[in-house]
Protein backbone atom coordinates (compact mmCIF):
# COMPACT_ATOMS: atom_id res chain seq x y z
CA UNK A 1 0.00 0.00 0.00
CA UNK A 2 1.45 3.37 -1.08
CA UNK A 3 1.26 6.39 1.79
CA UNK A 4 2.15 10.12 0.57
CA UNK A 5 2.60 12.93 2.71
CA UNK A 6 1.38 16.17 1.74
CA UNK A 7 4.04 18.91 0.75
CA UNK A 8 2.05 21.88 2.44
CA UNK A 9 0.51 20.51 5.16
CA UNK A 10 2.36 17.40 6.60
CA UNK A 11 -0.86 15.16 6.64
CA UNK A 12 -0.65 11.50 5.99
CA UNK A 13 -2.77 10.38 2.99
CA UNK A 14 -3.57 7.09 1.56
CA UNK A 15 -3.50 7.72 -2.34
CA UNK A 16 -7.58 7.80 -2.49
CA UNK A 17 -7.33 10.07 0.22
CA UNK A 18 -4.94 12.81 -1.93
CA UNK A 19 -7.56 14.36 -4.59
CA UNK A 20 -9.68 15.48 -1.68
CA UNK A 21 -7.36 16.58 0.30
CA UNK A 22 -6.33 18.85 -2.42
CA UNK A 23 -9.35 20.36 -3.15
CA UNK A 24 -9.60 21.59 0.56
CA UNK A 25 -5.95 21.87 1.17
CA UNK A 26 -4.44 25.07 -0.84
CA UNK A 27 -1.48 24.53 -0.22
CA UNK A 28 -0.76 20.83 -1.43
CA UNK A 29 1.40 21.54 -4.57
CA UNK A 30 2.75 17.98 -4.75
CA UNK A 31 2.74 14.95 -2.32
CA UNK A 32 5.83 12.82 -1.75
CA UNK A 33 5.98 8.54 -1.22
CA UNK A 34 6.69 7.44 2.66
CA UNK A 35 8.54 4.57 1.31
CA UNK A 36 10.74 5.95 -1.16
CA UNK A 37 10.76 9.41 -0.53
CA UNK A 38 9.89 10.30 -4.33
CA UNK A 39 7.98 13.76 -4.81
CA UNK A 40 5.27 13.95 -7.39
CA UNK A 41 3.91 17.07 -8.78
CA UNK A 42 0.48 17.72 -9.42
CA UNK A 43 -1.45 14.55 -10.44
CA UNK A 44 1.79 12.49 -11.23
CA UNK A 45 1.47 10.43 -7.92
CA UNK A 46 -1.44 8.63 -10.10
CA UNK A 47 1.23 6.12 -11.98
CA UNK A 48 3.18 5.59 -8.37
CA UNK A 49 1.75 2.04 -7.40
CA UNK A 50 4.58 0.01 -5.89
CA UNK A 51 8.20 1.10 -4.82
CA UNK A 52 10.41 -0.54 -2.22
CA UNK A 53 9.69 -3.80 -1.00
CA UNK A 54 8.48 -4.54 2.40
CA UNK A 55 12.03 -5.79 3.46
CA UNK A 56 13.48 -2.75 1.98
CA UNK A 57 11.35 -0.67 4.26
CA UNK A 58 11.37 -2.64 7.81
CA UNK A 59 14.84 -4.56 7.20
CA UNK A 60 16.80 -0.88 6.69
CA UNK A 61 20.49 -1.58 7.38
CA UNK A 62 20.50 -5.00 7.52
CA UNK A 63 18.42 -5.66 4.59
CA UNK A 64 21.39 -7.69 2.21
CA UNK A 65 19.64 -6.79 -1.47
CA UNK A 66 16.95 -8.26 -3.40
CA UNK A 67 17.37 -12.41 -4.38
CA UNK A 68 18.50 -14.22 -7.07
CA UNK A 69 16.40 -13.46 -10.35
CA UNK A 70 14.57 -10.70 -8.67
CA UNK A 71 13.48 -8.13 -11.31
CA UNK A 72 14.55 -5.07 -9.07
CA UNK A 73 18.42 -5.87 -9.04
CA UNK A 74 18.58 -5.18 -12.86
CA UNK A 75 16.56 -2.04 -13.04
CA UNK A 76 13.77 -3.39 -15.03
CA UNK A 77 9.73 -3.48 -14.31
CA UNK A 78 9.18 -5.30 -10.72
CA UNK A 79 6.66 -7.89 -10.69
CA UNK A 80 4.19 -8.12 -8.66
CA UNK A 81 2.70 -11.56 -6.92
CA UNK A 82 -0.94 -11.66 -7.68
CA UNK A 83 -2.32 -10.05 -3.88
CA UNK A 84 0.03 -6.97 -4.83
CA UNK A 85 -2.11 -6.61 -8.45
CA UNK A 86 -5.34 -7.16 -6.48
CA UNK A 87 -4.32 -4.13 -3.96
CA UNK A 88 -3.80 -2.28 -7.12
CA UNK A 89 -6.85 -3.24 -8.63
CA UNK A 90 -8.49 -1.91 -5.48
CA UNK A 91 -6.68 1.09 -5.18
CA UNK A 92 -7.75 1.96 -8.85
CA UNK A 93 -11.28 0.87 -8.00
CA UNK A 94 -11.40 4.25 -5.50
CA UNK A 95 -9.70 6.30 -8.13
CA UNK A 96 -12.48 5.20 -10.30
CA UNK A 97 -15.42 5.14 -8.03
CA UNK A 98 -17.63 7.75 -9.91
CA UNK A 99 -18.24 4.66 -12.67
CA UNK A 100 -19.72 2.40 -9.46
CA UNK A 101 -23.03 3.26 -7.27
CA UNK A 102 -22.58 6.12 -5.06
CA UNK A 103 -23.98 3.51 -2.15
CA UNK A 104 -20.35 1.68 -2.31
CA UNK A 105 -17.97 4.54 -2.79
CA UNK A 106 -17.38 4.89 1.08
CA UNK A 107 -16.82 0.91 1.15
CA UNK A 108 -14.31 0.98 -1.92
CA UNK A 109 -12.31 3.95 -0.02
CA UNK A 110 -12.18 1.56 3.16
CA UNK A 111 -10.75 -1.38 0.98
CA UNK A 112 -7.80 0.48 0.29
CA UNK A 113 -6.84 0.45 3.47
CA UNK A 114 -6.63 -3.11 3.83
CA UNK A 115 -3.84 -4.80 2.21
CA UNK A 116 -5.50 -8.78 2.26
CA UNK A 117 -8.61 -8.57 0.65
CA UNK A 118 -9.70 -11.78 -0.85
CA UNK A 119 -9.32 -12.57 -4.60
CA UNK A 120 -12.44 -14.93 -4.31
CA UNK A 121 -15.89 -13.85 -3.95
CA UNK A 122 -17.03 -16.42 -1.21
CA UNK A 123 -13.79 -15.26 0.90
CA UNK A 124 -14.51 -11.87 0.06
CA UNK A 125 -18.05 -11.57 1.41
CA UNK A 126 -16.72 -12.97 4.69
CA UNK A 127 -14.15 -10.25 4.66
CA UNK A 128 -16.87 -7.71 3.69
CA UNK A 129 -18.91 -8.85 6.55
CA UNK A 130 -16.13 -8.10 9.36
CA UNK A 131 -14.14 -5.24 7.77
CA UNK A 132 -16.97 -3.76 6.15
CA UNK A 133 -19.58 -4.03 8.51
CA UNK A 134 -21.71 -5.61 6.35
CA UNK A 135 -23.62 -9.07 6.38
CA UNK A 136 -22.28 -11.36 3.58
CA UNK A 137 -25.47 -11.20 1.99
CA UNK A 138 -25.91 -7.51 1.59
CA UNK A 139 -26.77 -6.08 -1.50
CA UNK A 140 -23.80 -3.76 -1.40
CA UNK A 141 -21.27 -6.27 -0.97
CA UNK A 142 -22.33 -7.71 -4.20
CA UNK A 143 -22.26 -4.49 -5.92
CA UNK A 144 -18.78 -3.95 -4.54
CA UNK A 145 -17.95 -7.40 -5.89
CA UNK A 146 -19.24 -6.97 -9.24
CA UNK A 147 -17.39 -3.46 -9.60
CA UNK A 148 -14.09 -5.74 -9.28
CA UNK A 149 -14.96 -8.07 -11.59
CA UNK A 150 -15.54 -5.99 -13.73
CA UNK A 151 -12.41 -3.75 -13.54
CA UNK A 152 -10.17 -7.41 -13.34
CA UNK A 153 -11.96 -8.23 -16.72
CA UNK A 154 -11.06 -4.95 -17.87
CA UNK A 155 -7.68 -5.67 -17.10
CA UNK A 156 -7.28 -9.43 -18.80
CA UNK A 157 -8.62 -8.22 -21.74
CA UNK A 158 -6.07 -5.28 -22.08
CA UNK A 159 -2.88 -7.51 -20.84
CA UNK A 160 -4.45 -10.44 -23.09
CA UNK A 161 -4.32 -7.81 -26.30
CA UNK A 162 -1.19 -6.61 -25.39
CA UNK A 163 0.24 -9.94 -25.21
CA UNK A 164 -1.30 -11.07 -28.70
CA UNK A 165 0.07 -7.34 -30.19
CA UNK A 166 3.50 -8.83 -28.94
CA UNK A 167 3.28 -12.25 -30.37
CA UNK A 168 2.31 -10.49 -33.87
CA UNK A 169 4.97 -7.92 -33.73
CA UNK A 170 6.99 -10.91 -32.80
CA UNK A 171 5.65 -13.08 -35.45
CA UNK A 172 6.31 -10.30 -38.18
CA UNK A 173 9.58 -9.80 -36.94
CA UNK A 174 10.87 -13.00 -37.39
CA UNK A 175 8.98 -13.28 -41.19
CA UNK A 176 10.56 -10.08 -41.86
CA UNK A 177 13.89 -12.01 -40.77
CA UNK A 178 13.41 -15.01 -42.66
CA UNK A 179 12.35 -12.83 -45.95
CA UNK A 180 15.58 -10.78 -45.82
CA UNK A 181 17.54 -13.82 -45.12
CA UNK A 182 16.34 -15.70 -48.22
CA UNK A 183 16.78 -12.17 -50.29
CA UNK A 184 20.07 -12.34 -48.97
CA UNK A 185 20.80 -15.75 -49.63
CA UNK A 186 19.06 -15.43 -53.68
CA UNK A 187 21.11 -12.40 -53.87
CA UNK A 188 24.67 -14.38 -53.00
CA UNK A 189 23.56 -16.93 -55.26
CA UNK A 190 22.91 -14.30 -58.07
CA UNK A 191 26.45 -13.27 -57.70
CA UNK A 192 27.96 -16.77 -57.58
CA UNK A 193 26.44 -17.82 -60.80
CA UNK A 194 27.23 -14.74 -62.54
CA UNK A 195 31.14 -15.37 -61.38
CA UNK A 196 30.72 -18.73 -62.51
CA UNK A 197 29.44 -18.15 -65.90
CA UNK A 198 32.31 -14.98 -66.17
CA UNK A 199 34.55 -17.75 -65.01
CA UNK A 200 33.65 -20.12 -67.84
CA UNK A 201 33.09 -17.75 -70.71
CA UNK A 202 36.51 -16.42 -69.72
CA UNK A 203 38.01 -20.05 -69.77
CA UNK A 204 36.29 -20.90 -72.61
CA UNK A 205 37.49 -17.65 -74.69
CA UNK A 206 41.12 -18.59 -73.57
CA UNK A 207 40.96 -21.80 -74.02
CA UNK A 208 42.38 -24.09 -77.18
CA UNK A 209 39.03 -25.39 -78.58
CA UNK A 210 38.73 -22.35 -80.77
CA UNK A 211 42.00 -22.44 -81.89
CA UNK A 212 40.93 -24.15 -85.14
CA UNK A 213 39.57 -21.26 -85.95
CA UNK A 214 42.73 -19.15 -85.08
CA UNK A 215 44.54 -21.16 -87.42
CA UNK A 216 41.99 -20.16 -90.08
CA UNK A 217 42.21 -16.99 -89.55
CA UNK A 218 45.99 -17.05 -89.94
CA UNK A 219 46.01 -18.81 -93.41
CA UNK A 220 44.91 -15.76 -94.51
CA UNK A 221 47.78 -14.12 -93.77
CA UNK A 222 50.37 -14.34 -96.78
CA UNK A 223 54.08 -14.43 -96.12
CA UNK A 224 54.89 -10.70 -97.40
CA UNK A 225 52.81 -9.66 -93.91
CA UNK A 226 54.98 -11.64 -91.53
CA UNK A 227 58.69 -11.41 -91.34
CA UNK A 228 60.06 -14.59 -89.81
CA UNK A 229 63.14 -14.44 -87.94
CA UNK A 230 63.90 -18.07 -88.25
CA UNK A 231 62.61 -21.25 -86.63
CA UNK A 232 61.86 -21.79 -82.90
CA UNK A 233 64.18 -23.34 -80.65
CA UNK A 234 63.73 -26.98 -79.16
CA UNK A 235 63.15 -24.71 -75.94
CA UNK A 236 61.16 -22.05 -77.46
CA UNK A 237 58.58 -24.02 -78.74
CA UNK A 238 58.76 -26.05 -75.34
CA UNK A 239 57.76 -23.36 -73.46
CA UNK A 240 54.64 -21.96 -75.85
CA UNK A 241 53.61 -25.67 -75.41
CA UNK A 242 53.72 -25.51 -71.82
CA UNK A 243 51.79 -22.29 -71.96
CA UNK A 244 48.73 -23.93 -74.36
CA UNK A 245 48.52 -26.91 -71.39
CA UNK A 246 48.61 -25.03 -68.83
CA UNK A 247 44.74 -23.86 -69.66
CA UNK A 248 43.44 -27.16 -70.50
CA UNK A 249 44.10 -30.78 -68.95
CA UNK A 250 44.90 -32.49 -72.16
CA UNK A 251 44.35 -31.26 -75.72
CA UNK A 252 44.40 -33.32 -78.52
CA UNK A 253 48.13 -33.54 -80.79
CA UNK A 254 46.22 -32.18 -83.98
CA UNK A 255 44.45 -28.96 -81.55
CA UNK A 256 47.80 -28.77 -80.03
CA UNK A 257 49.79 -27.95 -83.29
CA UNK A 258 47.15 -25.66 -84.80
CA UNK A 259 47.41 -23.68 -81.19
CA UNK A 260 51.46 -24.00 -81.52
CA UNK A 261 51.39 -22.53 -85.05
CA UNK A 262 49.26 -19.47 -84.45
CA UNK A 263 51.62 -18.77 -81.70
CA UNK A 264 54.87 -18.69 -83.31
CA UNK A 265 52.99 -17.06 -85.98
CA UNK A 266 52.46 -14.36 -83.80
CA UNK A 267 55.50 -14.25 -82.72
CA UNK A 268 57.67 -14.01 -86.18
CA UNK A 269 59.09 -17.70 -85.48
CA UNK A 270 59.38 -19.09 -89.03
CA UNK A 271 57.01 -22.68 -88.86
CA UNK A 272 58.27 -24.96 -91.74
CA UNK A 273 57.61 -28.34 -93.02
CA UNK A 274 61.06 -29.32 -91.21
CA UNK A 275 60.00 -28.12 -87.84
CA UNK A 276 56.32 -30.16 -88.23
CA UNK A 277 58.15 -33.51 -88.99
CA UNK A 278 60.94 -32.93 -86.39
CA UNK A 279 60.60 -30.22 -84.02
CA UNK A 280 57.18 -30.87 -82.81
CA UNK A 281 58.09 -34.17 -82.77
CA UNK A 282 61.18 -34.32 -80.71
CA UNK A 283 59.50 -31.51 -78.55
CA UNK A 284 56.57 -33.90 -77.27
CA UNK A 285 59.05 -36.70 -76.75
CA UNK A 286 60.38 -34.74 -73.62
CA UNK A 287 59.82 -35.25 -70.18
CA UNK A 288 57.67 -32.40 -69.76
CA UNK A 289 54.99 -33.98 -72.12
CA UNK A 290 53.02 -37.28 -71.89
CA UNK A 291 50.80 -38.46 -74.88
CA UNK A 292 47.98 -41.18 -74.73
CA UNK A 293 45.73 -42.33 -77.40
CA UNK A 294 46.22 -39.11 -79.30
CA UNK A 295 45.81 -36.50 -76.11
CA UNK A 296 48.42 -34.15 -75.06
CA UNK A 297 48.80 -33.81 -71.43
CA UNK A 298 51.56 -32.07 -68.61
CA UNK A 299 53.73 -34.82 -66.67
Amino acid sequence: MVFFVCEGCNESLKKSQVDSHASRCSSCHSVTCVDCNITFPGDTYRSHTSCVSEAERYERTVYRGVKKGDERKSGKKIKLNPQEIWNNLIMEASERKSDAPSSIHSHLDTLTSCSNVPRKEKQFRNFASNSLRLRSNDVSVGLVWDFLSKLREEKNEVKAKEKEDKEREEEERKKETEEKQQKEKEQKETKEDKEDNESKDSLEKNSVAPLSKKRKATDSVSPSTVSPLNSPSKKCSTKILKGLLKKERSIRVSDLKKGAVVVLLEKGYDVSASWWREGFGEVLEGKKFKVVEGEVSLT
